[in-house]
């Protein structure tokens, strides 16, 4: 009887842990949603590249082979913009002045020089871009952004452009500040409607917190004319993998809407935003 009564004992016991593992198993607490400050970051910089890709894109096909300028598209950049083509010294200079807004909204101000080897439609001309005290929407920008024509394709109208930017940096009002380095493919495919561009490839840097992270396109990201020129400034399709504070995020811009919403999945959850 004894034995009896001291096995039930153990049994008993042992139930009872179970009972208490499972418990504690259904009340574990979810997964804290990671910083996604290094994301919002990262849209604004992406913001402030497409919206500078515009303008050049912009500019430069405006230009015919002898440095004459073929159109004058530029009031579609903001009023009173001025450009100046040196094609002696294939450099151009956009003055934004003390400021001036877009048709969507965007305000600019201070300079930027371009400087061209060729007609960028050729393979093999490069394009460099500096800024002077330029800015968009009170945001500082500097750096040197390259691009190189590694190929043009005349039977689908498109030019596959290697893209770099080196000590990249955007500063805050507060004089905080992120660091960026971009390696990039971009593939624009010109059409009657605008362009459309397909990039690829990886950025790393640091954010406003000092913090480092790095970033790959994992699936095509795509940016078109049309929405851009409706102030949509990030891409409307394509995945990027973002890592930060030991965190991996996956970004999703979507499947093609010309809208500012994206879907942020992280370990244990997801967050769908609106971009502003």
């Amino acid at each position: 009887m004894k034995t009896t009564s001291s096995i039930f004992r153990v049994f008993l016991f042992l139930a009872t842990l179970s009972f208490l593992g499972s418990c504690d198993k259904d009340s574990d607490p979810t997964i804290t949603e990671p910083d996604l400050s290094a994301v919002e970051e990262s849209l604004e910089v992406m913001q402030i590249t497409e919206d500078m890709d515009y303008f050049t894109l912009t500019v430069l096909q405006s230009i015919g082979v002898n440095g004459r300028i073929l159109n004058d598209p530029f009031e579609k950049i903001c009023a009173g913009v001025s450009v100046d083509i040196n094609d002696d010294q294939k450099i151009i200079t956009i003055d934004f002045g003390d400021g001036c807004t877009s048709p969507s909204g965007i305000v600019r101000k201070g300079k930027i020089t371009i400087t061209y080897n060729q007609n960028f439609l050729f393979p093999g001309a490069t394009v460099t871009t500096n800024f002077i005290g330029y800015e968009v929407n009170g945001l500082q920008v500097s750096g040197v952004r390259t691009l190189v024509n590694q190929a043009i394709d005349l039977v689908n109208n498109q030019i596959t452009l290697k893209v770099s930017m080196e000590n990249g940096q955007v500063t805050w009002p507060d004089n905080t500040f992120v660091t960026y380095n971009t390696d990039q493919e971009r593939v624009v495919k010109l059409g009657a409607s605008g362009y459309e561009i397909s990039i690829t490839g990886t950025a790393n840097g640091q954010s406003r917190e000092g913090f480092p992270y790095s970033s790959t396109v994992s699936s095509d990201l795509i940016v078109k004319q049309d929405c851009v020129e409706t102030g949509v400034l990030i891409p409307t399709a394509g995945l990027m993998e973002l890592n930060y504070r030991g965190f991996q995020l996956t970004i999703d811009y979507g499947q093609g809407s010309c809208d500012k919403t994206i879907l942020i999945t992280y370990p244990g959850g997801t967050k769908e935003i609106t971009v502003d």
